[in-house]
């Protein structure tokens, strides 16, 4: 593949690095042309080169092949340049060609001779087999050691500390800072020294602040990455301690297991041994992993899939148990540097997503057009310019964003990108992880469910009431990954509160091998020191010995555990996971037939639950013989022994933070690699989805081809929290049209497929997506850059490592852990939950809000001053130094760094401030403001003029100061008036900040300013006088109506502003004005879409993607998953028996070829698309809902939560069955309310009579929507768009009791005014 002169190549096309390069070499001519042209502009040239490497790379170099290039110009999937500089080496032999490469991000990427391309290097571990860590156990030679040393670098993560000249050099080329110095040269060649020294000295202050964070925050994570240490390596089969740095991939590294807190500075896949390890720095999770040794089979070695045998760089070693009699834990060096996990992890702190302000973008196009503009109006441009863009500007922005800073540090909330405090002010969305961020981190067990010979059990609150002997007890006591650390027991929440639970004992085995089982047995586990009388005992009943562990996996979701117990021959595999998973596992039989409505039954309320599962391997089986087993082989058909119901609490603050935020008209989504109904009842519980709004969720599958069709991309839209019967047996025959109260669910698998085959799609499901399950890390970044691309400016709140990706990308990401993987984001909160969330964005529209205001602030003045200056050019005078003296430090200067001190308000409104200089409102503002100012002077101008004592102005030529005049006296004290009246008009106000009033610093500042103009205006003293080069009139009255038409003109002005423009301009014209423009941002086209499609999505249907239909992909062969999917296709058209001896919906209805359609009312009353048109009916609230129909026997209730409390009672309840077919699954099985109506087909006989109806008494159970009911309507299969011509919708009556309803209504009942039962 070669390559084109005109169009750049692209590399990593399918990675996250994507990169386009250009190939470059030196041209003589072009490189003497550009040093002459910058030369010629006096090297302002230079600042242009340093903001675009392009167009530098035009002017020095010319374009050529990458092949023989010195230079390649990068450009990243940003759109930033990068010049890199084209190498070569020889990693091999000598007489072996050297090869060419170019590091660009600390990565480095190669020449490759097949394809003619560069290409990323590729890792030690890409593309080998499992067994081939264990074929080198001498370790390698020296020559081995040199090539590796130099093909991948020292094992180093360095990061270079600037010198200061370097980040001052860099600072002060940012365009504001280079306008500043324009200003202080031109004020400094008109001998104004004075302010030119201040703009200076403050220009320095702020440039030397910037640079000092930067160099301190580089020297911190420095100091704090690059730690240095020794590591024993096996090299040409001998032993030798070398430094870290001397590591390279293919290095055997020996480990200690007693050193304490031993860390590793690199990443490795372990071989031999057994070690527990803290990866707090990369997860934040202070619960240890379990690392096992890599096995030797021929399976292709995954980074990301075999994680539980990885090392990774800057975890630390809590246990390690030596294989047999060594000494060390053994592992193999794969990753060194910046290619490790840790290394990636400080690659995207150096090297983050660059932020596009739109607030900058505008200050510097003001700047530009006023510069235009100016230069055609007077000779004296250069000056003028100064006055339009005022040069304090960018000092004052920085001011405001240290003000916010500062204050967050006070909240406890921690700053690392002090630009992203602007941004989070305009934060439409915040994305929340589950577990450690809504709900608290420890989990508590609620109880158990046993299993046995397929049938579920009565419930037990306790395990450990439960028989030493039972099976699920044993299984709690030895599935977990936990491990004893001085005296202490650690690992996962979960497997510590189970464990706890059963009240067993956890020791440390003995080294070696265990004469009680004639293995090793790192770990034991007995049962309690006492009897079944609770009589104490010296040892314990049952004592197993945990052999081998198989550590969970997030790919297979479950885990496993090989034991024996102490007298036995068999060895015994205990399993847990999820339910899902574990029951596909375990042989049907012993899988209860209402295993998936007792699972959802718990899901439904929150519940975190896990299945248990048990295998007894054969006594032949030998452990030798074990060892070698595969875990398919192991865990192949084990027995369903139980089901454990964990309670994860929401944390106390989780539900106000999420009202705040609703109330202030920010959306709301969880994102969490939990089970989709467990994290929808979450967001229920904790109102992030509304209690009368619809969930649907968005199943996508991929359907192979088959001799029905080719292979497509298939869409379902499901309730999640409907039961499996309700889902199998009637919401296939069932359509719905909601009233456009609708949210999207779906998992990481769905979203995946979304995002490849429909990026559409999925923009409309993001849109109204409030909870996103079992989404990967990659996931959710992938969400956060969907959202962004549709126009939201989105929050990311995660605790962990799997967090990172998604922080960084987010406009406004707070972690909630201070572990070393949060310096990926730009806040961190020392308050872990999430009440952070809505100071925070009240700080970033506080300072969004101050940065408008001291803008505006800065040119209003600018102008006022530009406008008096020019009225006093017309009559060739100009205001004298000590004029502008007075002006500048006394009045100018200290509300540039006041006005951003404002306080943030102690509420969220519910509209964002505006992001855009350019909008209307802000340019309105300015504009009305500076015409009211500028008749003020001119009112002022005229009254001077009028005046009987009034002396023309005489110009004299070369008089510096110039002759006094009155219209100078006159238009100074105007100027100085508004300016002061400008202050209070732009400053901060509600509703995003509070009063300027509350300002101290900015009160402090307007009362010496108003003392300062009063004396400046009525002061007479000769030398004052002549000092401000005044020309006095005779008589004072004349100043004070100077001064109360400056108040009044500014009380005109600060009365516009407030109460006009911010007040109903901003509070009820604008919003209405919004509606009748068009769609601007794709969120909102979105929006605009999804309303006009009232009958989209319908519940139960599905789409198909027509691309993957036309055009087939070829794919590898269909997973598990998208089998089950295309066999579900193909039985679509099916509707499943109900379970034996209960009766089924054709059993009601009396036919064989009716099915069930369900409508949802819209707001204004229930209305169907085919069917009659039915009479609103009441607003329903919680009211208990149930069902009884005529003849037809329908069991209880199914009570909310049926595992008994505490009490003796309590624990006999019997654990419930599944939800009944008929009709009371209606009620109870989905997420949103129904209404139950009576229906049965015409028999021949009756055609022409009116048959009786159903006596059907409806009482609602689940809050019911206001904004519209359900329904059901017969239809037929044969023709589902059309209703049955046979069916006849008969009645139905909705009856409530007083106590059921609202306090108004219980009056209004009582006093015979209804509401009375509807027919």
């Amino acid at each position: 593949m070669g390559q084109s002169e005109s169009l750049p190549v692209k590399i990593n096309e399918d990675g996250t690095d994507q990169l386009e390069v250009k190939g470059y070499q030196v041209h003589r001519g072009r490189c003497a042309l550009a040093c002459l042209v910058v030369l010629l502009t006096f090297g302002l040239l230079l600042v242009l080169l340093v903001w675009r490497k392009d167009i530098k790379m035009w002017m020095f170099y010319e374009e050529c092949p990458l092949q023989h290039a010195s230079k390649i110009l990068v450009k990243d999937s940003f759109g930033v340049f990068y010049e890199e500089d084209a190498q070569e080496e020889r990693c091999g032999p000598i007489l072996q060609p050297k090869t060419r490469f170019f590091v660009n991000k600390k990565v480095k990427y190669v020449w490759n001779i097949e394809t003619l391309e560069f290409t990323r290097l590729q890792c030690y571990d890409a593309n080998i087999e499992c067994q081939s860590f264990h074929e080198n156990p001498d370790g390698l030679n020296m020559q081995n050691v040199n090539e590796r040393q130099q093909k991948y670098g020292a094992n180093f993560i360095r990061i270079t500390v600037r010198p200061v000249y370097r980040l001052i050099l860099k600072e002060i080329s940012n365009p504001f800072y280079l306008f500043q110095f324009y200003t202080i040269v031109v004020w400094m060649a008109q001998a104004y020294y004075d302010y030119s020294c201040l703009v200076l000295a403050t220009t320095m202050i702020a440039v030397g602040s910037s640079v000092y964070e930067s160099r301190k925050h580089m020297v911190a994570l420095k100091k704090k990455v690059q730690v240095a240490g020794s590591a024993i390596v096996i090299r040409d089969g001998e032993e030798k301690r070398i430094l870290t740095q001397q590591l390279v991939p293919g290095d055997i590294l020996c480990i200690n297991p007693l050193d304490d807190k031993v860390p590793f500075h690199c990443d490795a896949v372990l071989i031999e041994g057994t070690c527990s390890v803290d990866e707090s720095m990369l997860t934040g999770e202070s619960y240890p992993i379990t690392k096992m040794p890599v096995p030797e089979d021929h399976e292709i070695f995954e980074y990301e899939v075999h994680k539980r045998h990885i090392l990774f760089n800057g975890t630390q070693l809590l246990q390690g148990r030596p294989e047999g009699n060594n000494v060390f834990l053994k592992a193999v060096v794969i990753r060194t540097g910046f290619m490790t996990s840790k290394g990636e992890l400080i690659r995207a702190i150096l090297f983050p997503k660059p932020i596009h302000f739109r607030f900058y973008a505008d200050l510097i196009q003001v700047a530009i057009l006023f510069l235009g503009n100016t230069k055609e109006i007077i000779l004296h441009s250069l000056d003028i310019v100064t006055f339009v863009v005022p040069p304090m500007l960018p000092a004052a922005l920085t001011a405001t964003t240290a003000f916010a800073q500062r204050r967050l540090r006070d909240k406890k909330i921690f700053c690392l990108s002090a630009k992203h405090i602007s941004l989070s002010g305009g934060v439409d969305v915040a994305c929340f992880d589950k577990t450690g961020t809504l709900t608290e981190t420890d989990i508590d067990l609620a109880g158990a469910i046993p299993i046995q010979e397929g049938e579920f059990r009565k419930p037990v609150p306790q395990l450990s009431t439960l028989p030493e002997t039972h099976p699920l007890l044993q299984a709690a006591a030895t599935c977990h990954t936990l491990i004893k650390v001085n005296d202490q027991l650690n690992g996962y929440s979960i497997d510590r509160k189970m464990f706890d639970a059963t009240k067993w004992n956890f020791v440390n085995g003995p080294p070696g091998v265990n004469s009680d089982y004639g293995v090793e047995t790192p770990f034991l586990v007995s049962s309690p020191l006492w009897n079944d009388k609770r009589e104490s005992s010296f040892n314990p009943t049952v004592e197993y010995g945990l052999l081998k562990r198989f550590p969970f996996e997030s790919a297979i979701k479950r885990m496993t555990v090989i034991v024996q117990r102490k007298g036995h021959e068999h060895y015994n595999v205990f399993i847990k996971g999820a339910p899902e998973i574990i029951a596909e596992l375990c042989d049907p039989v012993t899988v209860p037939s209402n295993y998936y409505s007792v699972l959802k039954h718990y899901t439904m309320q929150g519940y975190r639950v896990i299945a248990l599962a048990v295998k007894t391997l054969s006594p032949h089986f030998t452990w030798s013989h074990i060892q070698h087993m595969t875990r398919d082989e192991v865990e192949a058909n084990p027995e369903l022994i139980g089901l454990l119901v964990m309670r994860n609490q929401l944390k106390k603050e989780t539900i106000p933070a999420i009202r705040i935020l609703h109330e202030a008209h920010i959306r709301t989504v969880m994102v969490t690699g939990d089970n989709l109904q467990t994290a929808v009842t979450v967001a229920k519980d904790c109102d992030m989805i509304d209690r009368v709004q619809r969930v649907i969720q968005v199943e996508a599958t991929i359907v192979p081809a088959s001799i029905h069709g080719a292979q497509h991309l298939q869409v379902l839209y499901n309730d999640p929290l409907a039961t499996p019967e309700f889902i199998a047996g009637t919401m296939k025959k069932m359509q719905d049209v909601h009233n456009g109260n609708y949210c999207f669910a779906m998992d990481g698998q769905s979203f995946e497929l979304l995002r490849i085959h429909d990026a559409a799609l999925l923009d409309k499901c993001i849109h109204r997506g409030k909870v996103f399950a079992r989404m990967a890390p990659e996931h959710k970044q992938h969400l956060i850059e969907a959202l962004q691309k549709i126009g939201r400016q989105v929050a990311m709140v995660g605790d962990g490592c799997n967090d990172c990706s998604a922080l960084r990308t987010a406009d406004a990401g707070i972690s909630l852990s201070m572990a070393d993987a949060s310096v990926a984001a730009p806040f961190t909160s020392q308050e872990t939950n999430i009440s952070c969330v809505a100071p925070l964005i009240c700080e970033g529209r506080t300072t969004l809000d101050a940065a408008f205001g001291t803008f505006q602030f800065a040119i209003g003045i600018c102008f006022i001053f530009f406008v008096g200056v020019l009225m006093l050019y017309s009559i060739s005078t100009t205001p004298s130094d000590f004029q502008y003296f007075i002006w500048d430090f006394g009045i100018a200067i200290v509300p540039f760094f006041t006005i951003g001190y404002a306080s943030p308000p102690k509420y969220l409104h519910p509209r964002r401030p505006l992001r855009h200089l350019w909008a209307f409102l802000p340019l309105f503002s300015f504009f009305t403001f500076l015409a009211w100012q500028t008749i003020v002077l001119l009112i002022g101008w005229f009254y001077c003029h009028a005046q009987p004592w009034f002396e023309p102005y005489v110009f004299e030529p070369g008089k510096h100061p110039p002759n006094p005049s009155y219209e100078e006296t006159t238009l100074f004290n105007l100027m100085s008036i508004g300016s002061i009246v400008a202050a209070f008009v732009f400053a901060p106000s509600p509703p995003y900040s509070r009063s300027s009033f509350s300002n101290k610093i900015f009160m402090i500042w307007a009362f010496g300013a108003t003392i300062l103009l009063l004396c400046v205006m009525f002061i007479t003293n000769d030398g004052f006088v002549y000092w401000m080069n005044f020309k006095t009139p005779p008589h004072p009255e004349y100043t004070v109506v100077i001064l109360v038409l400056g108040l009044a003109g500014g009380l005109f002005s600060f009365c516009w502003e407030k109460y006009l423009i911010r007040g109903w301009m901003y509070q009820w014209v604008w919003p209405r004005l919004n509606r009748l423009r068009p769609a601007r941002h794709t969120y909102q086209k979105i929006e605009k879409e999804l309303k006009s499609k009232p009958d989209w999505p319908k519940l139960g249907g599905k789409d198909i993607s027509k691309d993957l239909e036309q055009e087939p992909l070829q794919v590898e062969p269909p997973t598990p998953n998208e089998k089950r999917a295309g066999n579900s296709m193909s039985g679509e058209d099916q509707i499943p028996l109900s379970s034996p001896g209960r009766n089924s919906l054709r059993d009601l209805v009396g036919r064989g070829k009716t099915t069930f359609r369900t409508f949802q009312g819209s707001r204004r009353g229930g209305y169907t698309i085919n069917g009659p048109k039915l009479e609103q009916d009441y607003p329903h609230e919680s009211i208990p809902l149930k069902v009884s129909v005529t003849n037809v026997e329908v069991p209880p209730p199914v009570p909310r939560s049926p595992l008994p409390k505490t009490t003796d009672e309590e624990s006999e309840f019997e654990f419930p069955p599944p939800p009944p077919s008929i009709p009371d699954e209606f009620m109870s099985a989905q997420s949103s309310p129904v209404q139950v109506l009576a229906i049965r087909p015409f028999e021949d006989e009756e055609r022409n009579v009116a048959p009786p109806p159903f006596d059907i008494d409806v009482e609602q159970r689940s809050p019911l929507s206001r904004r519209g009911q359900g329904m059901f309507q017969l239809v037929d299969e044969k023709n589902v768009e059309q209703p049955d011509s046979d069916v006849q919708l008969l009645a139905y009556r909705v009856s409530r009791r007083p106590s059921d309803l609202s306090p108004s209504q219980q009056r209004r009942h009582l006093n015979g005014h209804g509401p009375h039962p509807t027919e």
